[in-house]
């Protein structure tokens, strides 16, 4: 079995088969194939995760993020 995507410029398309289908019942068909099968683009990362935490533990996080920072500044 075969697929190819292509995009037509004229009203006639031409095909070539492998050698091996010559001789055999070979189904064609065109399918339009719209904009829609393009990837959903992805999920920021911040959106996956906005409401996870609570306010406190996510104060906590930051505060805790902070002290580490200013831990490896001081190095």
């Amino acid at each position: 079995m075969l697929n190819t995507v292509i995009i037509p410029h004229k009203t006639r398309v031409f095909v070539s088969v492998p050698s091996s289908f010559i001789g055999k019942k070979v189904e064609v068909s065109f399918a339009l194939k719209d904009d829609t099968d393009k990837p959903k683009p992805t999920k920021r990362l911040s959106d996956m995760f906005r409401g996870v935490f609570s306010k406190e533990d996510a104060e906590s996080f930051n505060k805790h993020t902070q002290t580490m920072r200013n831990e490896w500044s001081n190095i």
